[in-house]
């Protein structure tokens, strides 16, 4: 299946993307460093400009439907323009994905039997990845809208039959409720976001609540879980900082692989794009 995605170039706070048919200039605050390519930002069919009020709009040079599909990294994706800069994917994750998919996550016969906790969970790469591997998920996310968007994908890639549970609701309430019902999950997944807001107005800051978040996932596996993939994109937490946060948690042994996430530039650099800390038992 070939990607329908990619980057071109990243710069002055901007990156040029290839999204399907369409060629994309977004922002991207972390990129405060001058483009490699200024002809290619030459040729461009929509714009997303940030506005003062915490959102922005799109400029086009040419119609883009409201919304259309791609396919990249083995999934497929329903795509659109929002309000807010995004388009439906976060493509830096591919190399989760794939992890996920890999063959070291399986212990024959079990596999199955395993259920994650998909938190923060967007339109549902991680969560359709899981299922493509063979595990049950409970997807979690705060925005209707976006578990929708994540459902509609389900069936994109045939998995809407697959083993899901689809939550809206604040992160916080939902573990605590799954800590008195005395749940367990196997692995974990979480992108947490620098700071965000329930439909009832519930607030998640990183910096005062992902620590304890981590506490409450470990209630969750008996601090022995088969994985985590826990992803920022905040500044200040670089991927060995990740690492720690779970290595002074877990209590069974195992791998950690850290490092940056980034994406490929067509001209051969490298977009920095957060930081990943991804833990599997030793067993597996």
């Amino acid at each position: 299946m070939k990607d329908e995605y990619g980057l071109f170039d990243s710069g002055n706070k901007l990156k040029l993307e290839q999204l399907g048919e369409y060629r994309l200039i977004r922002s991207s605050p972390l990129s405060d460093y001058p483009v490699s390519k200024p002809k290619l930002w030459e040729d461009w069919d929509a714009k997303y400009t940030k506005n003062d009020r915490g959102s922005g709009e799109w400029s086009y040079r040419k119609k883009i439907p409201a919304s259309f599909t791609i396919k990249y990294a083995g999934i497929h994706f329903l795509c659109k323009l929002t309000p807010f800069g995004h388009i439906g994917l976060f493509p830096e994750q591919k190399f989760n994905w794939d992890r996920i998919r890999d063959a070291k996550l399986s212990i024959p016969g079990s596999k199955a039997e395993w259920e994650v906790l998909n938190l923060f969970a967007y339109s549902g790469g991680s969560t359709l990845a899981c299922l493509q591997a063979g595990m049950k998920v409970c997807h979690l996310d705060a925005s209707k809208g976006m578990v929708e968007w994540a459902r509609e994908n389900a069936k994109l890639n045939q998995l809407d039959k697959k083993p899901v549970r689809w939550i809206v609701e604040d992160v916080t309430k939902f573990l605590k409720r799954e800590i008195n019902r005395g749940k367990k999950y196997n692995g974990f997944i979480l992108d947490p976001p620098t700071f965000g807001r329930g439909s009832k107005g519930e607030v998640f800051k990183i910096e005062e609540d992902l620590g304890s978040l981590l506490d409450q996932l470990m209630i969750l596996c008996d601090y022995k879980p088969k994985f985590i993939i826990l992803t920022c994109h905040s500044q200040g937490y670089s991927s060995l900082s990740l690492e720690k946060m779970i290595a002074t948690r877990i209590k069974n042994e195992g791998n950690f692989e850290s490092s940056e996430l980034w994406l490929d530039e067509s001209h051969g650099g490298k977009y920095p794009a957060g930081s990943c800390c991804f833990f599997t038992d030793k067993n597996l």
